[in-house]
């Protein structure tokens, strides 16, 4: 066997055993707060505020809930559009999807750093399992890879984004393919990209915007895909921003439109959140981009591109009133792509990168078994509630009381660092009327008590 299949052979099991990992996760996390939110078909309400009326019956009730999402709420189109569907569907199938879509983003790291076609050392099989052990430090890990609703918003979108700026980094990766198919396609890519999440978008929009610009100056016969994937980036972004819903949400913050006053502020406390979290990934990440780019006299800026698409994802945040960890994520991805793609050329040995891996790996196991117990605990919560719910409607019992999950002890789970709720005492809550409707009672009143009990 030669060098090259081996290289390949140890990717896919990295690969497989990473998605079996996430499989895992997956499977012990249940559905909760937001995803029943999400199940209903939405309408807005005379003071402008989105509530559920029902639940979904099929993709008609989500279009219409998509609509009223856009003009109270969110422009979040392609992403609402996943989050409702999935909810038609049983959990395993977005289970085994998230799962596929963490091991993408990993594998889309990975390429980003290990460009050349030829995979010399394992380099790319060593990429892989670093980046997964630097994302499983995410500050909200819950909230991003194992929440429903958390995770097509935050772990599905970073992923088509990094997919999306690969050949505008490293162009030759669709030099054969044909350039008017892979225009095509990659408009459509950057339409998904664009019309994501606002702060990715944004840096999405100025690193193909710079790309495409710099591959024209120099007369690049590959310009055809990233004009198209520019055009496409572009419009999704203009669709995202249009949206009505986005300046009524930040007027329920208290905030009508950029305090321009206030960015100085909020960029000093916003970073300072960011160096809380991340400051472990934020020092190598500087201090290679710089290293990389000064030991190859400027010849090579491109580790100093990822570190800026990182402070891009960062400061694009200070228009937002609000900086909650898992929204974190897009820049941790753009530091750990610096990092790897530094280390990469400057060709630092392979034993280094190994031994990074075991360190971050016996971090994780030091946490899991805190992060697990605090997972199994919500799934045994949640499954004895749902189980009691269904006794008391056979009983004839319309109007519920159960308990309300207790806060979060660790980042592995869902609700941990932003104050989430799961359930509220008022029955009238969205949260409440939506697990109503999810169970096809006519109350749910929540409760901080340990046990179940009847109305």
């Amino acid at each position: 066997m030669n060098r090259k299949m081996q290289s390949r052979r140890l990717s896919g099991v990295v690969l497989l055993v990473i998605w079996i990992v996430m499989f895992i996760w997956n499977r012990i996390t249940p559905l909760i707060a937001d995803d029943f939110f999400f199940s209903c078909r939405l309408f807005i309400r005379p003071d402008g505020m989105l509530f559920p009326e029902g639940r979904l019956r099929g993709v008609l009730d989500i279009l219409v809930s998509i609509k009223n999402s856009y003009v109270s709420h969110s422009g979040r189109v392609p992403v609402q559009f996943l989050v409702q569907f999935f909810t038609l569907l049983p959990e395993t199938v977005f289970d085994l999807a998230n799962s596929f879509a963490f091991v993408a983003l990993v594998a889309a790291i990975a390429r980003l750093a290990v460009p050349a076609a030829t995979d010399k050392s394992n380099a790319f099989a060593l990429s892989a399992a670093f980046a997964a052990l630097v994302l499983w430090e995410a500050p909200a890990f819950g909230q991003d890879y194992l929440w429903q609703t958390g995770a097509v918003n935050y772990l599905w979108t970073i992923t088509v984004t990094v997919v999306f700026l690969i050949p505008f980094y490293n162009p030759d990766v669709l030099a054969r393919s044909n350039q008017k198919c892979a225009a095509c396609l990659w408009f459509a890519v950057g339409l998904l990209s664009g019309w994501s999440m606002e702060n990715q978008s944004a840096m999405g929009c100025a690193v193909c915007l710079l790309a495409t610009v710099y591959r024209l100056a120099h007369h690049d016969r590959r310009r055809g895909v990233l004009i198209g994937g520019t055009v496409g980036q572009l419009l999704g972004f203009v669709f995202l921003m249009a949206a009505p819903g986005n300046y009524r949400r930040s007027a329920g913050y208290g905030q009508t439109g950029i305090p321009l006053g206030l960015i100085p502020a909020r960029a000093a406390q916003y970073t300072q959140s960011l160096w809380n979290e991340l400051w472990w990934l934020a020092i190598p990440a500087v201090l290679l981009a710089v290293y990389t780019a000064v030991s190859s006299k400027g010849r090579n800026l491109k580790s100093l591109g990822f570190l800026g698409a990182a402070l891009l994802c960062h400061f694009s945040m200070v228009a937002s009133p609000s900086y909650p960890m898992r929204t974190m994520l897009g820049t941790m991805v753009f530091l750990l792509v610096t990092v790897l793609y530094s280390v990469h050329t400057l060709r630092v040995k392979a034993p280094i990168l190994s031994w990074s891996c075991v360190g971050l790996l016996i971090a994780v196991l030091l946490q899991l078994p805190a992060g697990m117990s605090d997972l199994l605990a919500l799934r045994h919560l949640t499954d004895t509630r749902s189980a009691y719910i269904y006794d008391q409607l056979a009983a004839g019992n319309r109007d519920i009381t159960i308990p309300i999950a207790q806060a979060a002890k660790t980042r592995f789970h869902p609700l941990w660092g932003d104050a989430l709720s799961d359930l509220m005492q008022n029955p009238e809550n969205e949260r409440n009327v939506s697990l109503a409707f999810y169970y096809g009672v006519d109350t749910i009143r929540g409760r901080p008590n340990p046990e179940p009990s009847d109305s």
